[in-house]
């Protein structure tokens, strides 16, 4: 069993190595004339203005993570559509035709997965999460 993992794990291990070893060759080969100007922090090309420690707004990052989530959850509709017809088959032929009589099933996981979808949905709003104080 564990001999099925041998190939992944010998490919770490070689990608992990070659990475190493191409992190120091650059590191040994590469010009260091360090400079003052180099150890200024780069800000799109201006030099840098005003201090360093601001706070910023932690409900930009809330909302576009949630933006993330609901977003990749609208993914799911592709490969939901386009086996729908294998889905909702009884006795699928096998150029695609369905032979016998059209079943619920591929309508009824689609309404569970959206239904978990509304009901993570309305547990964000209840908590307000996408409002902007």
């Amino acid at each position: 069993m564990l001999s099925n993992y041998l190939p992944v794990v010998v490919l770490m291990a070689v990608a992990l190595g070659l990475a190493g070893a191409l992190a120091l060759l650059a590191k040994l080969t590469g010009p260091t004339r360090q400079s003052a100007e180099k150890a200024l922090p780069y800000e799109s090309g201006m030099n840098p203005a005003g201090v360093p420690k601001i706070r910023f707004n932690v409900q930009f990052y809330r909302i576009a993570l949630l933006f993330l989530v609901f977003d990749l959850e609208a993914a799911f509709f592709y490969p939901w559509a386009v086996l729908f017809r294998d889905l909702s088959c009884t006795k699928p032929l096998s150029a695609g035709i369905c032979e016998g009589r059209v079943t619920g099933f591929g309508i009824g996981v689609m309404a569970v997965f959206l239904a978990i979808l509304l009901l993570a949905l309305a547990y964000v709003w209840r908590k307000r999460a996408l409002e902007w104080d």
